[in-house]
């Protein structure tokens, strides 16, 4: 079984990066423009940087302008970047904070998935595999007043980017439509583009009409990486040629920003289903990271949470962490601990009996210390039911649904009978 694997992995391999931040090529078709009206812009100063991270942060800069993912800048702009350094105490993260800049850019409407609508449709499954796209937002090339907006300054000088970073408003919609349309299908790249597409992609598509031979030629210059086809105003979208029906749905479900996931029945039909998909994403030019990414899996880990053909359950690693925290000593301490208990709320039965105290103190009680037994209680008891978080079966949509109303609140709870 894993050879049909592996030959699907091998022919598709030119999509795959084995550094998970690694520059991926461009994606074709999508541009990142920001629009901040008739605002005047903002320079802020750069920040100090400890001494001895200094030459880790010439060095990642120094790799950023050498893939083309930067380049020196002489915009109005200015935000100052933020230097973290990663869990093993010796790498550092770059962010830049962009929260004034985030202030002045229009915000998109373009919908976030819901993540509740991204658990339906594994009740078949026994099988599965979960793909990251390779350093997505980065595949993303820049309009030029994107560019200028995105300029950060620092000890070394004042860039901008070439291709969408993290941190700015909209990118992550931006990148959602982006996957959306590769997956469903609803527009087309026009012939310009095309003609930059793999010649066994298109003739996979049956993309038959009147630019396939088009769709054929290859230009090496044009197919350069560091080359934007698209002019700065034009995407798929605004092209909006409609996708023909051939390339309708290719997987039946939507991703969260990079991250897919999917599920089928046998082992043949996941291997088509990853055939398919593979094709989709050299059509449209977007990496995947291969060390992020699983496939032919009893079990997929999938935004904090485990799937397999049982169920979905917390991810034990991330539960477990909560066990050994203390009480929270600031009021802020408590809501984010109850705040992150939400996202596993399906799991945690009467969080909000349970909760009640917790929600009822105020700033003073939890700095004084004074009357927080229930509350410390509760806390308790909410660490053990995360840390032993039940699996919830997968909801079969052809089996009787029963709606139980509570009569001393509002709201309702949908079950399934299992046997």
């Amino acid at each position: 079984m894993e050879t049909k694997l592996r030959k699907i992995l091998k022919y598709h391999r030119k999509i795959f990066l084995g550094d998970g931040n690694a520059a991926p090529a461009p994606a074709r078709g999508v541009v990142c423009d920001l629009d901040v009206g008739n605002e005047r812009p903002v320079a802020q100063r750069a920040r100090q940087i400890a001494p001895h991270l200094l030459v880790k942060v010439y060095e990642l800069l120094k790799k950023l302008l050498e893939t083309g993912l930067i380049e020196h800048s002489e915009s109005e702009w200015a935000s100052p970047i933020v230097i973290i350094l990663k869990k093993n105490g010796v790498d550092i993260r770059m962010c830049i904070d962009y929260r004034v800049v985030n202030e002045f850019i229009k915000l998109s409407r373009y919908p976030l998935p819901l993540i509740d609508d991204l658990w339906i449709g594994f009740e078949s499954a026994m099988w599965f595999m979960s793909l990251d796209m390779a350093s997505g937002f980065w595949a993303v090339l820049m309009t030029e007043r994107a560019k200028l907006v995105s300029a950060f300054i620092c000890p070394f000088g004042h860039f901008q980017w070439i291709r969408m970073p993290f941190g700015l408003k909209n990118a992550s919609l931006i990148y959602q439509a982006v996957i959306n349309n590769c997956l469903w299908g609803f527009v087309r790249l026009p012939p310009e583009e095309e003609a930059l597409v793999d010649g066994d992609v298109p003739e996979f598509l049956k993309l038959d009409g009147p630019d396939a031979d088009r769709a054929r030629v290859q230009d090496p210059e044009r197919s350069s990486p560091m080359v934007p086809v698209l002019t700065d105003e034009m995407t798929v979208f605004q092209r909006n040629i409609p996708a023909p029906s051939q390339m309708g749905p290719v997987l039946g479900r939507s991703s969260y920003i990079d991250d897919i996931a999917h599920g089928a029945p046998t082992w043949g039909q996941l291997c088509e289903d990853l055939n398919a998909l593979l094709f989709r994403l050299r059509y449209w030019n977007i990496s995947v990271s291969l060390p992020k990414s699983e496939f032919g899996k009893l079990t997929i880990p999938y935004l904090s949470h485990e799937i397999s053909a049982e169920g979905i359950r917390a991810t034990p690693k991330i539960a477990k962490s909560v066990q050994d925290l203390p009480f929270p000593s600031t009021l802020k301490g408590v809501q984010s601990f109850l705040g992150s208990l939400n996202y596993y709320n399906r799991f945690i039965e009467d969080l909000p009996v349970v909760a009640a105290s917790l929600y009822e103190l105020t700033e003073e009680q939890v700095r004084s210390g004074r009357n927080l037994e229930r509350a410390k209680e509760a806390f308790e008891i909410l660490k053990r039911k995360v840390v032993s978080t039940p699996l919830l079966r997968h909801p079969d949509r052809a089996k009787q649904k029963n709606c139980v109303q509570s009569f001393t609140g509002r709201g309702c709870t949908l079950m399934w009978k299992f046997s």
